[in-house]
């Protein structure tokens, strides 16, 4: 059973301003337009059973109960039926209706240690008192000096008050973390976030993360920071090796005498004091290795068994998260938008384009004659290829943007805010980027080609993603036909012109009625 915590929710409707307290404990709190509901909403977007807030060990999670208009965290839409943990302050839309959300964030990992080194404190300062309490006795039976004393002191409010900063940047950057983990759309940008902070706080000169790629068979380095690999034939670094066994043994390396190989590899590069490798884990399973390393004089001297423990526990939950977050977002081989989320996130901006105007357009890329790299190269070439592609449309995509694989050589790249004829140029430059790639596989270098259809919302599209991915693909394969590494836009039959212009008029009705 999970301790209860309150949740505090604001939101507009209309001109009235709406504030609520609830409490949540293992009873869901169940949000849609219905009455039964616990958090009501009358806003016509949201549905009658929305969604629901639940309460786990880890903390608050929000799901979507298959909604019409779906729900959106922070401005990420959620995948249907995917619990996704709440940050402690957050805004929630439910459809269109905006909820801002706050609760007391309970600190569970970062508790333990908080807890020890309140203890620890205490105990130095006992120590302290019963030591000037025993030498002030001496001075008052005999002739001391003083000055032995007053130094004695003064050396043991320095340590405390280092401790105490240690401890205290330390416990800071677990409740960092805590608060990462929910402000993340997969584990990659938790890695390259999560890796500075640890680094910067230990002390560290460089670091990564180390994860095992099932597809390649292959360990493969993330989150790089201030390290960069010295060896040019592809063998592991000695400090990969040392991840590597720790993976393998499933247990922490904390060395404060490395092996005299294992760096100096330039003279002018300062020695190494320190490493240590952390294994992630959740459930049982190893997921990932913290690597980092230290030439300060003290090395990871000063690091305390329970602040590591913490440490390790807490960001292995979170990177067991960030990951189940990833594969309900992203394509596995490519990291790009999965189909079905970039088929929420057109939906999305159908339905901003209808309601309030802004425009958005579709760019669907076919790469050319993909089958004939799979049938001579193989299989995995052909997946170096597609990662490679999908690495540049990432480069280019803008931040308003969204890129996704629609399945085997198939891309989408939604452009927000943009008509159609500026989205043909950006398509161009797409094309004429590919056209430029030349992926380098197996030591070969491979000539790759795109044909791309661009298609512009209209209003005959209504809110269907479907429909609108159909267009651009209408148009993808007019380049196709007409010869391959080429752009082409679609244009709207006369019968989807005549239905956006019945759809213009019955809402010029609906207006003058209104």
């Amino acid at each position: 059973m999970n301790d209860p915590m309150v949740l505090d929710l604001e939101w507009l409707q209309g001109d009235k301003h709406h504030a609520v307290r609830l409490t949540l404990d293992d009873t869901p709190i169940s949000i849609g337009r219905d009455p039964v509901n616990l958090l009501v909403l009358h806003d016509p977007s949201v549905s009658r059973q929305h969604a629901e807030i639940r309460l786990t060990p880890q903390g608050p999670v929000l799901r979507d109960k298959s909604s019409r208009f779906g729900t959106q965290l922070d401005q990420l839409l959620l995948q249907p039926s995917q619990p996704v943990p709440l940050p402690s302050q957050c805004e929630l839309c439910f459809g269109r209706q905006k909820v801002t959300l706050r609760y007391e964030a309970e600190q569970h990992h970062e508790q333990d240690f908080a807890v020890w080194a309140l203890h620890d404190l205490q105990q130095r300062i006992d120590d302290m008192q019963q030591h000037s309490l025993g030498a002030l006795l001496q001075l008052s039976q005999q002739a001391q000096p003083l000055p032995e004393l007053q130094q004695y002191l003064r050396g043991q409010f320095l340590q405390l008050q280092q401790a105490a900063q240690q401890w205290s940047a330390q416990n800071s950057l677990l409740q960092r973390l805590n608060t990462l983990v929910n402000q993340t759309q997969g584990y990659q940008v938790l890695l390259e976030h999560a890796v500075p902070m640890i680094a910067e706080v230990l002390g560290a000169r460089r670091g990564f993360v180390l994860m095992p790629d099932k597809r390649r068979q292959q360990f493969q380095r993330h989150a790089c920071w201030n390290y960069t690999p010295a060896r040019a034939d592809g063998q592991p670094e000695p400090a990969e090796t040392l991840a590597q066994d720790c993976f393998e043994r499933q247990e922490l390396r904390l060395l404060t005498t490395p092996l005299p190989d294992h760096f100096g590899k330039s003279p002018a590069e300062p020695a190494v004091t320190g490493e240590l490798a952390m294994p992630l884990q959740a459930d049982g399973e190893t997921l990932a290795v913290l690597y980092l390393d230290s030439t300060r004089p003290e090395g990871f001297n000063q690091l305390q068994e329970t602040f590591c423990k913490t440490l390790q526990a807490q960001l292995g939950l979170a990177l067991k998260n960030a990951i189940t977050i990833s594969r309900a977002l992203c394509d596995d081989l490519t990291g790009l938008c999965s189909r079905s989320m970039i088929e929420e996130q057109i939906t999305l901006s159908m339905e901003q384009a209808k309601r309030y105007g802004q425009p958005c357009s579709l760019i669907f890329i076919d790469l050319d004659n993909f089958k004939q790299i799979n049938d001579q190269y193989g299989h995995f070439a052909g997946d170096e290829v597609l990662r490679a592609v999908a690495a540049l449309l990432k480069t280019l995509a803008r931040k308003a943007d969204r890129v996704g694989r629609l399945g085997g050589e198939e891309f989408l790249v939604l452009v927000n805010n943009t008509e159609a004829d500026s989205a043909l140029i950006y398509a161009e430059r797409i094309r004429a980027d590919i056209a430029a790639l030349q992926p380098q596989v197996a030591g070969l270098t491979l000539n790759i080609t795109a044909s791309i259809g661009v298609a512009g919302f209209h209003h005959a599209l209504h809110n269907l993603a479907y429909r609108f991915i159909d267009c651009a693909d209408q148009a993808m394969y007019q380049a196709k036909h007409s010869g391959k590494n080429r752009v082409c836009a679609h244009k709207p039959t006369k019968l989807q012109l005549l239905d956006t212009g019945s759809e213009i008029v019955k809402s010029g009705n609906r207006s003058s009625q209104a």
